[in-house]
Order: C-alpha cells, then sequence, then structure tokens
C-alpha cells in the first residue's frame, strides 16, 4: 500500500493568508535553520507560496510584518525567500523568450509517447522517497521547496528525462505554480540557467533533512541516488534583457467613462494596488476554464483558484462600492468582451498579468473588446516595475539593489 498523502492547509482567502501569516510569524525567527528539513506537516516553512502567487498577499506585506516581530536581521532568510518568487518574475518578464522557447518545445515533447515519464510522475517510478513526492504534490498541490529539487533534478539527471515534461507535470498541480518561478527553477537544476551548474541529488542530502518519520519507511531505490551525474544539455545564453516601463494612468483621465475592473488569479488585491483610486461601476472575476483545460490543471488547483477569485471579487465589490461577481467561463476573451457591452463600458482595467499563459490571450483579449469599441487597460504596480527590472543577473545582486524597496 502506497505511503499516505500528508494532511495540511494552504490558504485560499486572503483573511486565510493573513492568519498564516500570523501563526508562521512567532517562528519567523528560526526559519534560516530549520527551513532546509522536510517534516511531517511542513510546520517549519510558511506555506504562504499560494498567497503570494495569487496576490493575496504582497510580498512586502510579509516582509514587513517579519522585520516589525523580529527586526531585520532576524528574518533576512525568510524575506530572501519571499523575495525568489519576485526575481524570478521579473528575470522571465525581461526575457520572456525563454518562456516561448520552452512552450514550444513542449508542444513538441507532447507529441512523443513516454511511458517512463508518465510512470515516475505517477509515483512509480521505484525510489520510494521521490515517489512519495509525486503523489504528496498531486494529493495536495504542495511541495516542500527542498523535494521540489530534489524531485526535478531526479527528473532530469537520474531519469533522463525532459525537463520540460516534468515542469509541465509540476505547474499542472502546484497551487503555487507559475510560469516564472517554475520554468526558470527547473532550468536552474537541469544547468541551463546558469552555465556550468546544475543541482544534483545525492542520497546524503535526503537522509540529512527529510525527518525519519517519512524517510525511515522509504529506502526502496535510495542507491540509485548515490552519485548521479548531470545530464548533457546545451546551455544557450538569454536574450539581452528588455526592461519594463511604469504605466501611468492617472485617475481623472477615466472622468467620464464607464469602466469596469477585470480581476484574475495572478494579482487578487486591486484595493492595495494603482487601481485602488479608480471609480468603476462593476467588477468581475473570471475563472477561465478554456485555459485551464489547455493547460490541464488538476482539479485542486482549479477549486484553489476558484476559492480565490471568488474571494478577490467579493473583496473588490466591498473596497469600490459597486456590484461585483465571479464566474466560471468557457471562453475568456468572449465573455470579457460579452461582460463589457453588458455594462456598456468604455474601459476594462486590469493589473497586467506576468509572462505565461494568460498573457500569451492578452493580443485576442484586447482585440475582441477593440472590435466593441472597448478598450484594455493594463497596469503594472509600480514596485514591481523597479524590482523587476533589477532582474538582470543572479538573485544576490537582485537582493541587493532592490533592498531599498522592501
Amino acid at each position: 500500500m502506497p505511503d499516505p498523502v500528508p494532511s495540511f492547509s494552504l490558504p485560499a482567502t486572503r483573511a486565510d493568508a493573513l492568519a498564516r501569516l500570523e501563526d508562521f510569524l512567532p517562528v519567523a525567527s528560526v526559519y534560516s535553520s530549520r527551513r532546509n528539513h522536510i517534516e511531517p506537516g511542513h510546520g517549519n516553512v510558511s506555506r504562504l507560496s499560494p498567497a503570494t502567487r495569487t496576490r493575496l498577499l504582497l510580498e512586502r506585506e510579509i516582509g514587513t510584518a517579519a522585520r516589525a516581530r523580529h527586526g531585520a536581521a532576524g528574518v533576512a532568510k525568510f524575506e530572501d525567500e519571499v523575495w525568489w518568487r519576485l526575481y524570478w518574475k521579473g528575470w522571465l518578464e525581461l526575457r520572456p523568450g525563454a518562456w516561448h522557447q520552452y512552450r514550444d518545445d513542449l508542444a513538441s515533447l507532447s507529441r512523443v509517447e513516454n511511458e517512463r515519464a508518465r510512470a515516475v510522475a505517477a509515483g512509480e517510478g521505484g525510489v520510494a522517497i521521490m515517489d512519495h513526492f509525486a503523489r504528496e504534490l498531486v494529493g495536495t498541490g504542495y511541495l516542500h521547496n527542498h523535494a521540489r529539487m530534489w524531485w526535478a533534478s531526479y527528473w532530469i539527471h537520474v531519469e533522463r528525462l525532459p525537463w520540460q515534461l516534468g515542469a509541465d507535470f509540476f505547474l499542472r498541480y502546484l497551487l503555487d505554480g507559475d510560469a516564472a518561478s517554475n520554468t526558470l527553477s527547473w532550468r536552474w537544476v537541469a544547468g541551463l540557467h546558469t552555465p556550468g551548474k546544475s543541482y544534483l541529488v545525492r542520497r546524503a542530502n535526503l537522509e540529512r533533512y527529510v525527518h525519519p518519520e517519512i524517510l525511515a519507511p522509504l529506502p526502496q531505490g535510495l542507491e540509485r541516488l548515490e552519485d548521479p551525474v548531470a545530464a548533457n544539455l546545451r546551455y544557450v545564453a538569454p536574450q539581452a534583457p528588455h526592461f519594463l516601463q511604469e504605466d501611468h494612468f492617472p485617475a481623472e483621465s477615466f472622468t467620464g467613462s464607464r469602466c469596469g475592473i477585470w480581476l484574475h488569479d495572478e494579482d487578487l488585491l486591486p484595493e492595495d494596488s494603482p487601481l485602488a483610486a479608480l471609480r468603476p461601476v462593476v467588477a468581475i472575476a473570471f475563472a477561465p476554464g478554456d485555459l485551464w483545460e489547455a493547460e490541464r490543471y488538476s482539479d485542486g488547483k482549479r477549486e484553489f483558484l476558484r476559492r480565490a477569485l471568488a474571494d478577490g471579487a467579493a473583496r473588490a465589490g466591498d473596497y469600490f462600492q459597486c456590484p461585483s461577481g465571479f464566474a466560471e467561463v468557457g471562453d475568456i476573451e468572449t465573455s470579457i468582451t460579452d461582460w463589457a457591452a453588458e455594462h456598456r463600458l468604455d474601459k476594462v482595467v486590469a493589473l497586467r498579468p506576468f509572462v505565461g499563459p494568460l498573457a500569451d490571450r492578452l493580443p485576442a483579449i484586447t482585440q475582441a473588446l477593440s472590435d466593441r469599441g472597448i478598450r484594455l487597460v493594463l497596469i503594472r504596480r509600480p514596485e514591481d516595475v523597479a524590482a523587476m527590472n533589477e532582474a538582470t543577473a543572479g538573485f544576490f545582486k537582485f537582493r541587493e539593489k532592490t533592498a531599498s524597496l522592501r
């Protein structure tokens, strides 16, 4: 019988995320000494990543709360881990070609039958602890960061499977999975992010960091992780960074127009954003069923995103004092256009999606609205632009350059 899937909760609303943050703050100061350990229930890490992926919580909110409790020095490593997600987003925003190349590669690979890839992803690879991690991901939508690194390394450097298929598997199930952190983390493990540097899983590392309650019953196959050799993948230098510009849209420019706010699952905090000064006549959060189907998101990921979207819509209605709603739709372009036309909108305003599946649909959404005489206005958070434009090299240079933004 397979080992049981662990049980723990992940925050899908802002209220739950704030409560989780408050619960974690007392131990945030010892995070650096415990963060690499994989413990039953994962109580040694915050498990706030699904909330930052959807922007139910902002990175600066988490950092401010942690520093207020323990001082900057006491939570420096915790803050670093929170800001890794924004670093990855910035790196990919400046070099979107890495995303498009991954998608092209994936489309080609997905047409090829790969029985071994299916077996490993199903938790039937024969290395018991890696099979456990695969079942945990499918069952919970979460994996500890260290387990993600080990599993990706096992997939690439031990099983010799295409990294793109592994990245797609993670993105379909991880509740916190987004295009940037997922794609670029897999590239890093593969040795494609930093030339000459691959990440190799090792048995000794697992035996040091995985709690005996988890690892001891799962010794089968550990010998395959004794001395792995990095897969020989061709490194291609990334394109030169294309820097981002701030979006300027004075609230007074909306005077006399009927605007509506479109919420999506990449940023669900409009009340603490450049949109906060608007006076929309309506707000909507759409769950794009066609996109989720195309991406093959798991049932668990879809349900999590539905809850987060519904929460964002309810908060938007309360804050903006306007009618708001949540709807799961089959065709995102048609649904946004029909909604905007129904409410006689001149403009649809949204926080700009990051590079990824939803951003890939923006040209079609923009055109569908334009065909009905409606303008789509996309706004980046200025603090995001300032931070992401510093993602020109490695994380530690990014950390130095963005210290004043935290």
